[in-house]
């Protein structure tokens, strides 16, 4: 036989033993080394470990496959399983089985997932420690040598990553893309990850300690990231530093460095972050302490724009700073930008970094001390004292030229305040919207006032207030200004008391008179638009309970409120007193006056009155606060000077919703009215304003005026409709 032909046979021979024994090996379930790999990773973590099948391969290369691999979590977790994973392959070192350790080399995983969080003790679960003793029979029957497991690298595609720290209400989940962690035997490890979540792609690249850190040992970090949203770069991040035991916790001192263009982005990655709308994110901290108490030795924090309406409605920042560089620095805060169409400039120190930490974790134990000043040029008003830990106590002084708040908010100017405020109670009370928590443990006097103050169509000259709280009980009393426009130079004044120091609050609200915007006016009432200008409002009532509805139901007391010289809505009249009648739009008002008492939640209008363009209405009649519902007897009469017409209409329904009909006379026959003079004769006017002011001072409405009566006659085919 040739040469080449014995060759080929042996080869062939050699080829069909190897096939055979690697479909041997790799048929075989390799109970032996899953037993020692499970008795490896009890006594190095102290966790259990599960896989559902291993084989082991001998060609081209030792290596082995597990499938339905999980690793148990610390007890009190979310679920039983810290790690799976659907399929694990990886090199096997035969050499180290001799000396008792099973060494993987490359080890992929295929669709793992990772559990990292804080259990609601506050244990992390990726902190590890041995086994305390060998378990009975099982793994360790037979040998009383231990296992030891050691891997060189590991390889992840397609995995997911979640986190949850049920204390600080920190929860999230990525996808891994792909992951490559090296050097794990050695005593620095080398990571790269890639993931995404949603529109949001990240990297994580860098070296750490050993993978399973040495006891009493520093464990080095040094990682760099970044952050891609929609394809666009959005930020980077660095950290470096150093954690002292991590088997123990001792510690960790940290350099944080990044930036970010806009922090919502952040949202890709933390969709339930809710993060305000800020631009041009730069920061650069020192944090140091340990396990989820971390503490500050420096902080240097740099924004763009940013919306602050959260905090104070209307509030926009340009820029803001918040700058300490030594532990035992104050830590300062800058803030430019608008609080509606004012320019705002903040300026101030909060507490040390760490004190400032303390306090954002635990306000209700610890006080922040605070000084804060509100700046205009060389005008300021400021706040300094402490705040939280129950003992808040700050002083507030200081003058601004002007401030002004959010649109349809008064606008003050000439700005004075002086006054302190003290409470003992814990922040967690200011937090809960509680006025009366809050007003039962809070003690205030301040004196404010403004050389001028505009609000919607009404101004002030000359505004000030005394606010007293303590024991429970709130009082602005007086509160007085000058008025302007119509009600130039009348002098205006009011008081406003809520007491909620027993069972049931009680509030009493006078005013003797003074002038309101009608639309604010109207708001507070509940009531839609019906005229717009300056209601000058005179009265005292008192009612109990903490909210509108008890209010409502307990109110008593008498109001007069009246108007000179304002506007009144058409469309408003035409569903009161008929909606066939051609008033449309707005019509110059002379007066306009209501007198009621208030009793039994019910609005008793002993009398009402009104003149306006082409109209004249007087009536009376009653509303139920809380129902809304009405019971109105009045008399309009459309027409100019002598010539008119009028017939009396009931009003039914509600506030939202009236209906207006056609009322008998005394004689139980509907009639209209033709001609002459309103009913009394002369105008109503100077009459109505005095019973509506209680016989106080006001501006006089305008002289009647004298004309024709155009179009009456469409106006009387509205009253019959």
């Amino acid at each position: 036989m040739k040469f080449r032909t014995k060759a080929g046979l042996a080869i062939g021979g050699i080829a069909v033993l190897l096939g055979g024994a690697v479909t041997a090996s790799s048929l075989m379930d390799a109970t032996w080394l899953r037993t020692r790999l499970v008795e490896a990773v009890d006594q190095q973590t102290g966790r259990q470990l599960r896989i559902d099948s291993l084989h082991v391969w001998l060609l081209p290369y030792p290596w082995v496959e597990a499938k339905g691999v999980s690793f148990s979590n610390r007890a009190g977790g979310a679920r039983p399983e810290m790690f799976t994973a659907r399929e694990v392959r990886a090199r096997l070192t035969l050499g180290a089985l001799f000396s008792h350790r099973v060494v993987l080399d490359n080890v992929s995983l295929m669709e793992p997932e990772l559990l990292l969080e804080r259990t609601p003790d506050g244990e992390p679960n990726w902190l590890f420690g041995p086994a305390q003793s060998l378990h009975d029979g099982g793994a360790s029957s037979g040998s009383h040598r231990h296992w030891n497991l050691a891997l060189s690298s590991v390889h992840v595609r397609d995995g997911g990553l979640i986190w949850s720290d049920v204390r600080q209400h920190l929860t999230g989940e990525v996808d891994v893309d792909r992951a490559d962690i090296t050097g794990l035997t050695g005593s620095a490890v080398s990571l790269s990850l890639r993931g995404h979540h949603d529109a949001g792609a990240f990297t994580l690249a860098g070296t750490t300690g050993p993978i399973l850190p040495v006891t009493g040992e520093s464990w080095p970090v040094h990682l760099t990231g970044t952050l891609v949203v929609s394809r666009r770069q959005a930020g980077q991040l660095h950290v470096d530093g150093v954690i002292t035991d991590p088997q123990h916790d001792a510690g960790y001192d940290l350099q944080i460095g990044g930036t970010l263009g806009q922090l919502a982005d952040l949202q890709a990655l933390f969709p339930k972050a809710s993060l305000p709308d800020a631009d041009d994110v730069s920061l650069q901290a020192g944090v140091t302490g340990s396990g989820a108490s971390p503490g500050l030795r420096m902080l240097h924090l740099h924004t763009g724009a940013v919306d602050l309406d959260r905090v104070l409605e209307g509030l926009h920042a340009d820029t803001v700073t918040l700058d300490a560089s030594q532990p035992a620095d104050r830590l300062t805060v800058a803030l430019d930008g608008k609080l509606g169409d004012q320019a705002v400039i903040l300026r101030g120190m909060l507490g040390t970094p760490d004190q400032t930490i303390q306090a954002i974790r635990t306000p209700d134990a610890s006080a922040l001390p605070v000084k804060l000043s509100l700046e205009d040029g060389d005008s300021s008003v400021t706040l300094d004292g402490v705040a939280g830990g129950e003992k808040t106590s700050l002083d507030v002084h200081g003058s601004l030229p002007a401030l002004t708040f959010a649109p349809g908010k008064p606008s003050l100017q000439g700005l004075k305040v002086d006054g302190h405020l003290a409470s003992a109670a814990p922040v967690s009370v200011l937090r809960a919207h509680d006025p009366q928590a809050w007003l039962r443990a809070a003690q205030a006097t301040l004196d404010v006032a403004a050389q001028r103050v505009t609000w919607q169509s009404v101004a002030w000259d000359a505004v000030s207030a005394h606010v007293v709280a303590d024991g429970g009980r709130l009082t602005a009393d007086p509160i007085r200004a000058s008025g302007t426009g119509v009600a130039q130079g009348m002098a205006q004044s009011g008081r406003f008391g809520y007491d909620a120091s027993g069972d049931v609050p009680n509030m009493t609200v006078t005013a003797s008179p003074l002038v309101l915007p009608a639309e604010v006016v109207e708001g507070w009432a509940g009531i839609p638009s019906l005229v717009n200008g300056s209601l000058q409002v005179v009265g005292s009532i008192a009612a109990d309970g903490a909210d509108m509805n008890a209010w409502k139901r307990s109110a008593a007391g008498h109001v007069g409120v009246s108007m000179v010289g304002g506007r009144v809505s058409g469309q408003a009249l035409a569903a009161i007193i008929g909606r066939g009648i051609p008033v449309r739009g707005a019509m110059g008002l002379r007066c306009f006056g209501i007198h009621m008492q208030i009793a039994d939640d019910r609005a008793t209008l002993e009398r009402i009155g009104l003149e306006a363009d082409m109209l004249s209405l007087t009536g009376h009649g009653s509303v139920g606060l809380s129902s809304g519902a009405l019971d109105l007897h009045l008399t309009p009469r459309i027409g100019i000077g002598g010539t008119g017409a009028s017939s009396p209409v009931g009003v039914g329904g509600t506030i939202s919703s009236p209906q207006p009909h056609l009322e008998p006379g005394s004689d139980g026959r509907f009639a209209i009215a033709i001609g002459g003079a309103q009913s009394g004769g002369g105008d109503q006017c100077p009459d109505l304003l005095a019973t509506a002011r209680e016989g106080g001072a006001g501006p006089a409405a305008a002289p009647a005026p004298a004309g024709k009566a155009n179009g009456l006659m469409n106006m009387l085919k509205g009253l019959l409709r």
